[in-house]
C-alpha cells in the first residue's frame, strides 16, 4: 500500500503545486519512489515545475480510462526515485468513477503517491483517493487564508487519517514585526494540525526554471522535515528563525 498524500487549499495561489514538488523531492531523497498525479486540468503546471513538459507526449487523459499507466508516466532528470503523470490539457477528463479506478490501479505501484488537486473542494473527486489518503491543506499565514484551511477542513471527506496543514510562504520577519500573529495562534485560526512550515525563497520561486533544490536550503530541509513527520518520525519545529 503507498502513502497517498492529497494536496488540497480552498483558494487558489496557496503554492500547491510547488509544496507537491517539494515533498516529492524530499520523499525521493529519502530513497522512496515517489509519483507525483497532477489534477488540475486545464491548468497544468508540475511537468514544467518538474522540468518534463517539452517531452509530454501523452498526460492523465490517455491513461484515466485504462489506458496503460507507463504511456504517460515521465521521469525526473534529476531526481532518481521521482515520477510524474502530467495534467490533462482539457477540461472535464476527471470524474469520481475514472479517477477512482486510477488510485486504486497506482496504490502500491509507488511507496508515495502525490495528488495535486486544483483549488476548491470537490468532495467526489477528494472521495475517489479512497479512505487511506491523507489531506495536506497549503495556506498562506494570512487571516483569510487561514480561515480558509479552517472551512475546507470541515468539508472533507472522512478518512482513516486526520487532515495536517502546511503553512506555505513563510516570512519569519511578519511575526517578528507584528504583522502576523504567531505559530500557535495561526494553527488555532485554521483548527486543523500542522504538518510543517515552508519558507518563503527564491529558490522555490524559480522552481519553474532551475527544478531543483540546493542540497542544503532551508527549503528543502522544511520538506524532508515534513515528509520526516508524515512517515511516523518525531521531528519538532526548528525556531522561527530557522524554518
Amino acid at each position: 500500500m503507498s502513502l497517498n498524500l492529497c494536496i488540497i487549499s480552498g483558494k487558489g495561489g496557496t503554492g500547491k503545486s510547488s509544496v507537491s514538488y517539494g515533498l516529492g523531492c524530499a520523499f525521493s531523497l529519502m530513497g522512496k519512489s515517489v509519483l507525483l498525479v497532477d489534477l488540475d486540468e486545464g491548468l497544468h503546471c508540475l511537468d514544467i515545475i518538474s522540468g518534463n513538459d517539452a517531452e509530454v507526449v501523452n498526460d492523465l487523459s490517455d491513461i484515466i480510462d485504462g489506458g496503460s499507466i507507463d504511456s504517460a508516466v515521465y521521469k525526473s532528470e534529476i531526481y532518481e526515485n521521482l515520477k510524474l503523470i502530467p495534467a490533462p490539457y482539457n477540461t472535464g477528463v476527471i470524474n469520481y468513477v475514472n479517477l477512482s479506478a486510477l488510485c486504486k490501479r497506482l496504490d502500491g505501484a509507488f511507496d508515495v503517491i502525490i495528488y495535486d488537486f486544483p483549488a476548491g473542494i470537490d468532495k467526489d473527486k477528494l472521495s475517489a483517493v479512497g479512505n487511506d489518503a491523507q489531506f495536506l491543506i497549503v495556506s498562506n499565514m494570512d487571516k483569510v487564508s487561514l480561515g480558509d484551511a479552517a472551512a475546507i477542513r470541515n468539508a472533507l471527506p472522512k478518512t482513516k487519517y486526520e487532515p495536517r496543514l502546511i503553512i506555505n510562504r513563510f516570512y519569519s520577519e511578519y511575526i517578528k514585526d507584528g504583522i502576523f500573529s504567531n505559530i500557535d495562534d495561526m494553527i488555532d485560526k485554521s483548527s486543523v494540525r500542522l504538518a510543517g512550515i515552508v519558507p518563503s525563497s527564491f529558490e522555490i520561486a524559480t522552481l519553474s526554471e532551475s527544478h531543483k533544490f540546493h542540497k542544503n536550503s532551508r527549503s528543502l530541509s522544511a520538506f524532508k522535515r515534513i515528509a520526516g513527520r508524515l512517515s511516523g518520525e518525531d521531528i519538532k519545529l526548528p525556531k522561527i528563525k530557522k524554518i
